[in-house]
């Protein structure tokens, strides 16, 4: 276990915890009193000593944000709580696992100081998002989302790197969530690489992410104080996914605001995002980090028709599996028209967003079943839609690629792909690609082939 430097910070959050002043689920993260004493667990107004900084609206960075620490990042400040050994959240995202903390698991004797605040979650078990670090407290991660990986490759809005000037090399924990609230689930951001996704209509919650969790409020989380009442009953199950569909947005809609491309099945026009921007780089298969596209005179194959090494190929349109569909579209019969062969299945372990459910939300509604929401009544199909952490862990995973799962392209189009032990995985990023089985074990869970 990581040793906590920062004293300081440490020392504070536990005297909030103690002193029984967080609220409900969101401890110092939301539901802030008009005369809140939050701020001061992780701000002073004129005592900071920490040097890491804010970012603003358009992803510029800034001077220090006043913060009680003397970590050197973001990522370190946020394990305070969320790290291992520490005395804060239940929510463990450097080793992926739901650890002893203030939440408390629903219908379970919890340890002792645990006691502030309830949840449906389940002790000792892995987070739905993964961790940073490790995945279910004990096994190392192979891909994650590059905290603090200054220069790594960041893949989304344009083939070469996501088009964000003060995250690209520079992802952080901030990058995706608001430590001070928001009107989306889990405290995703509003406002993200330049693109609304979720906010306030003045006071009124106008979120992009919603959940079937118990007590979740489908219209948002209300701004400030007025979100207090609604945390109260709030269970949250950070060990079962419980995503819900919400009509237009999603959290693939979400996740586009920074990986824009990728809720396009197929691009009409190449590097063309839905947006409404064009990407302006080409990918180059032998060298991520070149952009362009053919250049004049370069020739892409020899005399004998093979491809030349570290010829650019230039823009093509990508295809992709289908987003933000229904699963029951892959169920249906072959008679039905455009069905495929074999119908998909609905994998437990493959999360799909449901649709929102009064009943499913309610105080006291059964949780115990991991899709008890999931079967039309009337065709017993599944209505969930297939939504990018149907196949992905958010932060990252120990999923492991071999074979035809780690096989690059070539330079050109006659040969294809070829397998590359130990490349990792496929480009663009040649990675795990935080996919939550080993190879393309989420293809088979579902295709059954």
């Amino acid at each position: 276990m990581r040793k906590l430097s920062f004293i300081a910070l440490v020392a504070l959050v536990a005297l909030l915890l103690s002193a029984g002043a967080a609220y409900a689920n969101f401890g110092p993260h939301g539901g802030y009193a008009t005369d809140t004493d939050a701020c001061a667990g992780c701000h002073r107004a004129h005592t900071s000593f920490s040097t890491l900084g804010w970012t603003d609206a358009q992803d510029t960075p800034h001077a220090s944000a006043l913060l009680v620490s003397n970590a050197s990042t973001m990522s370190q400040f946020c394990y305070a709580c969320h790290g291992d050994a520490a005395p804060g959240a239940s929510t463990n995202v450097q080793s992926g696992l739901f650890d002893s903390g203030p939440t408390a698991q629903s219908g379970v004797a919890a340890p002792a100081g645990s006691l502030l605040y309830m949840s449906n979650s389940s002790f000792n078990a892995t987070l739905n998002g993964g961790g940073f670090d490790r995945v279910g407290g004990t096994t190392v991660t192979v891909s994650t989302h590059g905290m603090e990986a200054n220069n790594a490759p960041t893949w989304g809005d344009v083939v070469g790197g996501i088009g964000m000037p003060g995250t690209i090399g520079f992802f952080r924990c901030t990058s995706c969530h608001d430590p001070h609230g928001s009107s989306n689930y889990r405290l995703l951001k509003d406002y993200v690489n330049g693109h609304s996704v979720g906010g306030y209509d003045k006071v009124t919650p106008d979120p992009w992410v919603i959940s079937n969790e118990e007590g979740f409020p489908q219209g948002g989380w209300k701004r400030g104080v007025n979100g207090v009442a609604q945390m109260a009953i709030y269970k949250p199950n950070y060990t079962t996914a419980e995503y819900s569909q919400l009509s237009g947005r999603s959290m693939s809609g979400w996740c586009a605001a920074c990986h824009t491309q990728y809720i396009v099945r197929n691009d009409a026009v190449p590097n063309t995002d839905p947006w409404g921007a064009v990407s302006p780089t080409t990918y180059n298969y032998n060298n991520p980090g070149a952009t362009g596209g053919p250049i004049d005179g370069e020739a892409l194959v020899d005399g004998a028709g093979n491809p030349v090494a570290g010829a650019r190929i230039g823009a093509l349109p990508r295809h992709r599996h289908p987003i933000d569909v229904p699963l029951s579209l892959g169920q249906q019969t072959i008679l039905a028209g455009r069905a495929l062969n074999v119908a998909v299945l609905n994998d437990d372990g493959l999360p799909l967003e449901m649709q929102w459910s009064a009943a499913q939300t309610a105080v006291g509604s059964n949780h115990t079943s991991t899709k008890p929401w999931a079967n039309d009544s009337v065709s017993g199909m599944s209505n969930g839609n297939v939504t990018c952490l149907t196949c992905h862990r958010a932060h990252g995973t120990e999923a492991r690629m071999s074979g035809w799962a780690e096989a690059k392209l070539t330079t050109g189009t006659l040969n294809g792909p070829i397998a590359v032990p130990g490349a990792g995985g496929v480009n663009p990023n040649f990675s795990a690609a935080l996919l939550r089985y080993p190879n393309r074990g989420v293809c088979e869970r579902c295709h059954d082939k």
